[in-house]
């Protein structure tokens, strides 16, 4: 019996490692992420905390992966793929965060809401976009609002 608990146990720590590693392999290798608060300043519970996070990978020499992820319930995640030369650093890649106004400064009125998310590719030039986290959060407001 002790025999045959330790095989089951080898057993479920080789698989485990197993899909932890294509997990990881798949994923490729994080070059960037950065994770903001809209809202953190503002809350009384840390339950009601919301978080933004822009994530760049990089799998293969020439593709990153830009990706994004929020605790939000209006959040809709975004990935897109980069063409680069070569290998990025976090110093190829940058974000800048505005409210919906576009204001660099936050506040209670006007809340982080857009991740301006640019990527240095190895000709020089920079890909820019723009990532709004609250979309779907506008599109409850139009379809709420009668005429919109």
């Amino acid at each position: 019996m002790r025999r045959l608990t330790t095989m089951l146990t080898a057993l479920c720590l080789a698989c485990s490692l197993v899909l932890l590693g294509c997990g990881a392999t798949s994923a490729g290798t994080v070059i960037f992420e950065e994770t903001v608060s809209p809202n953190e300043k503002y809350v009384s519970s840390e339950a009601d905390v919301v978080y933004y996070t822009v994530r760049v990978s990089q799998a293969e020499p020439g593709t990153a992966t830009v990706s994004t992820e929020s605790n939000s319930g209006f959040f809709e995640p975004v990935s897109y793929e980069v063409a680069c030369d070569g290998e990025l650093s976090a110093d190829d890649v940058s974000v800048e965060w505005t409210t919906l106004m576009g204001n660099p400064e936050p506040s209670e009125d006007d809340q982080i809401a857009v991740a301006v998310v640019s990527v240095r590719t190895g000709d020089g030039s920079v890909d820019e976009r723009k990532v709004s986290f609250v979309t779907g959060a506008l599109e409850m407001v139009a379809e709420a609002t009668p005429g919109a």
